[in-house]
């Protein structure tokens, strides 16, 4: 009876947010060096071609919290402070199974999903911005509920360049019954 109750109190509504074990960028420019340690994170695009991008490690927690089913997860976003903008423009987010080490460079980055991403969300300044990520995140439930690494990659569209302050992201979660 007791691990039944147990059961039914983690499968009800909440709200999580989840961690995050490895915060780097990716520099085509410097194809061999990882910069995890890096104070700032780079995404940023030139010709509409990516030339840095942003790799967000999430330690996944889904079967613990009784989330079982992606349709489960009703909504989720990515906060993250956008300390430099050295041109405006549009970052999307996308979906990458698998975790992103320390050491990730551009010649070894794993390729995301380009079928599951965000909405483009327009950066002009510094500040906060939030990203929806419920695609990603039920993405993330369907293939990696029994705990399988998952990854958000954010990448800079056109010709913009902005640069996220390395402690801030954040990802929350909200699930219903």
């Amino acid at each position: 009876m007791g691990i039944f109750l147990l059961l039914a109190a983690t499968a009800a509504a909440g709200s999580f947010n989840a961690e995050m074990d490895v915060k780097t960028y990716v520099d085509i420019d410097n194809a061999n060096q990882s910069f995890s340690d890096s104070d700032l994170l780079w995404a940023a695009s030139t010709g509409g071609q990516p030339g840095k991008e942003v790799y967000l490690s999430i330690i996944n927690l889904f079967g613990s919290q009784g989330i079982f089913k992606p349709e489960k997860i009703s909504s989720a976003t990515l906060t993250l402070d956008a300390a430099q903008v050295d041109k405006p423009g549009k970052i999307k987010a996308y979906f990458l199974h698998g975790a992103t080490l320390d050491t990730t460079s551009w010649l070894d980055k794993d390729d995301y999903d380009e079928e599951v991403s965000s909405e483009p969300v327009e950066v002009e300044d510094t500040g906060s911005i939030t990203i929806d990520v419920t695609p990603i995140i039920q993405k993330a439930v369907e293939v990696c509920t029994e705990g399988c690494p998952y990854s958000i990659v954010l990448v800079a569209e056109d010709d913009a360049s902005i640069a996220f302050d390395s402690s801030s992201p954040e990802l929350e979660y909200t699930t219903q019954d």
